[in-house]
């Protein structure tokens, strides 16, 4: 769970201090399934596979960073908080589980990758494209279960002030350089209202550069990816 935002006032996005998140599992879902798509289509040659690939990359490691933060930072956060609530701490344990469990199709993932790198064929276009598609089974199943049960753990376990000291000492981890690349990934389609208040968390500088340099360029680069 990287970043999360503020505790908005009432005049805030309706899905609260948890917008962040739910804009970055919803760039996963997205974007496995675009690449579902892409690996399908007809006539994809050598350079147009590498290029999926190469954001097959970068989704993978936003993947491993969302979910290393949680693990690493958020949950030992949260645990002490439990003490002695068996069901609220097994929700934790769930979510550290169905994380390792993603693991073996994300290596299914890389080496389908792999293979349809080095001949983008019908054949390992399928076979790469069932991998994606139980990727994102998988991995909707387990962003659901943290949506509805994770959530509200962590929002009753952490005082509005705790929750945003945490997402601004994960902010600050990503840097600038990538920062360029993840806020317009989730700002993909997102509403305006939950840009803006995503938008409330770095500084002035990181706003200016977001709306005039890297969502612009962007959309340049995702024109080119998710080209019919």
């Amino acid at each position: 769970m990287s970043s999360p935002a503020q505790n908005p006032s009432a005049a805030g996005p309706p899905r609260g201090q948890f917008t962040i998140v739910f804009l970055i599992h919803e760039a996963f879902r997205r974007d496995l399934g675009r690449l579902s798509v892409a690996v399908q289509a007809p006539g994809v040659d050598s350079a147009r596979a590498r290029q999926l690939g190469a954001h097959w990359d970068f989704v993978e490691d936003q993947l491993h960073h969302h979910h290393r933060v949680e693990d690493e930072s958020l949950w030992p956060l949260v645990r002490p908080k439990l003490a002695g609530r068996s069901e609220a701490l097994a929700v934790l344990d769930d979510m550290e589980a169905q994380h390792r469990s993603l693991s073996p199709e994300n290596q299914a993932i890389d080496e389908g990758f792999a293979s349809f790198c080095a001949d983008p064929g019908d054949a390992a276009g399928t076979d790469l494209a069932g991998h994606l598609d139980a990727m994102r089974t998988l991995l909707e199943a387990h962003l659901d279960d943290e949506e509805s049960r994770c959530f509200p753990v962590i929002d009753e376990a952490l005082s509005a002030e705790e929750f945003a000291s945490f997402g601004k000492a994960t902010a600050k981890a990503v840097g600038i350089r990538g920062s360029a690349h993840f806020f317009p990934w989730i700002f993909d389609g997102a509403d305006a209202v939950e840009r803006r208040a995503v938008l409330t968390m770095p500084p002035p500088p990181v706003r200016v550069l977001c709306r005039r340099v890297w969502e612009p360029r962007y959309e340049r680069h995702v024109a080119s990816l998710w080209r019919a």
